[in-house]
């Protein structure tokens, strides 16, 4: 596959108001399969990484990601690997498929292996589910007889109270493991079910999580919709915010310091 037709099948997938190159270096590199250069809008492949087009398409998808992130919404390299970078590179990998120049499959040996997890799994979120079910009965025994929950809990139980929280929402959940039972919680309902619903359906954890934070907006016609926000996104008003909030922090953490080197020359006798 040339560097133009990787192009192709990349733009099929979303439709760029910023043109992008592909190039294959020809070369290898033990550090990474493939990088962005923001600046120039260049996707670099190091294809020598790879023994098959479908891993050089995986490769080629996450700069892509990288890609769409940058022009459209304004990420640059803070914190390239988000949570809603995840969710999309993974949305933009299931439409590949669909498209037909991605493909999962798994050979016999590893289809057993996933089984092997996938069990082990269920059996662990059972184990914690009976647990949730036992640490909520102990909330209403320590309430009867007038003992502190929380001294149980973190005493006796020697876990954080947040973590026997978790453990009580899990009994609740129709999940297979615990990451995706978190991912799943949303405060509006229809919501929560469609997190679910995507879940059940094979998305990632991140692909759920991006999902349960949407907002729900009400729609005349068909009441209850979700609309999408941006969480997780490092806008430029975003990033203001932060530099701003790093330089109160930096001007805190000098006025400390010169207190600091004050009190210090005090204490040794070193005047300047």
């Amino acid at each position: 596959m040339n560097n133009e037709e990787i192009k192709t099948n990349l733009a099929k997938l979303f439709e760029c108001k910023t043109d992008f190159t592909v190039t294959q270096t020809g070369k290898k590199s033990s550090k990474v399969n493939g990088f962005y250069k923001p600046a120039t809008c260049e996707i670099f492949l190091h294809n020598k990484n790879f023994t098959s087009t479908n891993e050089l398409m995986y490769t080629a998808v996450h700069e892509f990601t990288h890609h769409v992130l940058t022009t459209e919404k304004g990420v640059k390299t803070t914190k390239c690997h988000s949570g809603i970078f995840w969710a999309i590179f993974y949305d933009f990998l299931d439409k590949a498929i669909e498209l037909g120049f991605y493909t999962r499959n798994r050979s016999d040996e590893t289809k057993a292996l996933i089984d092997s997890a996938l069990q082990l799994q269920k059996t662990i979120i059972e184990t914690q589910k009976q647990l949730g079910e036992i640490i909520a009965k102990l909330y209403d025994s320590c309430k009867t007889n007038g003992e502190r929950i929380e001294d149980v809990i973190e005493h006796d139980l020697q876990i954080t109270r947040n973590k026997a929280k978790e453990y009580i929402r899990l009994e609740k959940t129709d999940c297979t493991n615990s990451e995706m039972a978190k991912a799943v919680t949303a405060k509006d309902v229809m919501i929560q079910q469609a997190a679910q619903k995507a879940a059940d359906e094979g998305k990632t954890v991140e692909q759920v999580k991006a999902i349960a934070k949407q907002k729900p907006n009400v729609d005349d016609d068909l009441g209850k919709k979700a609309k999408v926000t941006d969480n997780g996104l490092e806008s430029p008003e975003k990033l203001l915010r932060e530099k701003e909030r790093l330089k109160r922090t930096i001007e805190q953490l000098n006025n400390r310091l010169v207190l600091v080197e004050e009190v210090l020359n005090s204490m040794t006798g070193n005047g300047k």
